[in-house]
């Protein structure tokens, strides 16, 4: 019997390519940022999303937002750096929706911290959230859509801090690092089961978070670690005579990223369009890289 790629298939109709109809995905981190972007824009394109995240009233008002929209979502109010909490997060998924096809690691700690200041507590708390439950709810994952035997996606959200290291976020640099190898491996290891597994790297991006502390006038104390009086002390100088509001429009095309930029890289990789990538790293950051 000859082999299926011996001949060229009719290209699918682009209607429909973007559709995720009848799917259903987990949004770790998806209460607020670039996690709620991405929600809303799978919750668009027809997705069920079981959405994750420390803070449940947060959690609950972008499940009310969905809802009104007419879309279907259910929260779980879970840490991400604890494994312990994620097979409650698949159990939803799968008996709230009956399945599993989409995997969206997002959640994430970052506080900036000098290596000289750095504490085991605070290495422990960004590792165990960015890097170890990152792994192992991309593993639970894996083994619901292995077992439905229909394939799936997993995407991890990295940081331009793992290539372009900044000086003041050692800990979260090396687990969005270590996150990339595991990106890869699993890409190797899943493609058997058609699980397409990929990265997408955002550079600067704007958040109400962001928005605030640039609003606030003290961009040095912008997610810094308490007690870190030597990284305060350079943030202040890397900030002292200048408007911090003139590097984002200093950047490339003029503007920093938007969460919605994030998540429209997202629901390429996790739709039809995307069906023969998979190890891939795509970076989102209107070259401020190449700048």
């Amino acid at each position: 019997m000859p082999a299926p790629w011996l001949s060229i298939p009719e290209p699918a109709p682009l209607q429909g390519l973007l559709s995720l109809q009848g799917r259903t995905a987990v949004v770790t981190g998806g209460s607020r940022g670039i996690g709620e972007a991405v929600v809303l824009r799978l919750v668009e394109a027809g997705a069920n999303v079981v959405i994750t995240g420390r803070g449940r009233q947060a959690l609950q008002q972008v499940v009310d937002r969905v809802t009104a929209a007419g879309g279907s979502a259910a929260l779980v109010q879970a840490d991400a750096g604890r494994v312990e909490d994620i097979e409650t997060v698949i159990d939803t998924a799968l008996e709230r929706f009956g399945g599993l096809d989409i995997m969206v690691n997002n959640a994430a700690v970052f506080q900036r911290c000098l290596s000289v200041e750095m504490t085991p507590a605070l290495w422990n708390d960004t590792i165990d959230t960015d890097l170890k439950g990152a792994f192992f709810i991309a593993q639970a994952a894996a083994k619901a859509m292995i077992a439905a035997g229909r394939g799936g996606r997993i995407v991890n959200l990295l940081s331009n801090e793992a290539f372009q290291p900044s000086g003041v976020l050692p800990a979260y640099g090396a687990a969005k690092a270590g996150l990339l190898a595991i990106t890869r491996s699993m890409a190797k290891e899943f493609a058997e089961h058609a699980i397409l597994v990929n990265a997408v790297t955002p550079g600067a991006t704007i958040t109400v978070e962001r928005i605030d502390a640039l609003q606030g006038g003290d961009m040095a104390s912008f997610q810094l670690a308490p007690g870190a009086v030597q990284t305060r002390q350079k943030m202040q100088a890397m900030v002292a005579g200048a408007d911090p509001a003139s590097v984002f429009t200093q950047m490339p095309l003029g503007r920093p990223g938007f969460p919605d930029d994030i998540a429209k890289a997202v629901l390429f990789l996790v739709s039809d369009l995307a069906d023969y990538i998979s190890g891939a790293c795509l970076t989102v950051d209107g070259a401020q890289t190449l700048h």
